[in-house]
């Protein structure tokens, strides 16, 4: 799990996802809150702010995944961020919302099959960035002293 080549492709994967879902939010602010309301989870007031904040958040996880800029930190703020999305959607499935998740495109109905995949997905992606975040550092040997230790 320590093994570099494994987390940078771990990273690029995660983050060009991260990215790729940011884009039609970006550019279509009030069809993503619209998603959002959708779930009927969040007060009316929060909707636009979630619509405008969620996307941006979104892209700039994914750029430093990407480059592996503050890996712990960038990691932990897409585990949280795959949590809440996994609640959010959990709650639809659990209730029978026949909605789009909003996760890649801003439909206004899909499939229970395709909010199914998604929390897939979503776990399977929340697996990945909690490899990152725990293993994002090797631990040092306890037997070796560093020059440091020394003084």
């Amino acid at each position: 799990m320590y093994n570099r080549y494994f987390q940078l492709v771990l990273r690029v994967v995660l983050g060009a996802t991260f990215i790729y879902a940011s884009f039609a939010k970006l550019f279509h602010p009030a069809d993503f809150a619209k998603a959002i309301l959708r779930y009927d989870m969040l007060p009316v007031y929060l909707v636009n702010l979630q619509a405008i904040i969620m996307p941006w958040v979104e892209f700039f996880t994914g750029i430093l995944l990407i480059f592996g800029i503050f890996k712990k930190s960038t990691s932990l703020i897409a585990s949280v961020s795959l949590v809440i999305f996994l609640v959010a959607l959990i709650s639809a499935y659990a209730r029978g919302l026949d909605i789009s998740c909003g996760c890649f495109s801003l439909e206004e109905t899909s499939s229970k099959g395709d909010i199914l995949f998604r929390i897939i997905q979503d776990f399977l992606m929340l697996a990945g960035t909690l490899i990152l975040y725990v293993f994002s550092e090797k631990p040092k040997d306890e037997g070796t002293v560093t020059a440091a230790e020394q003084v």
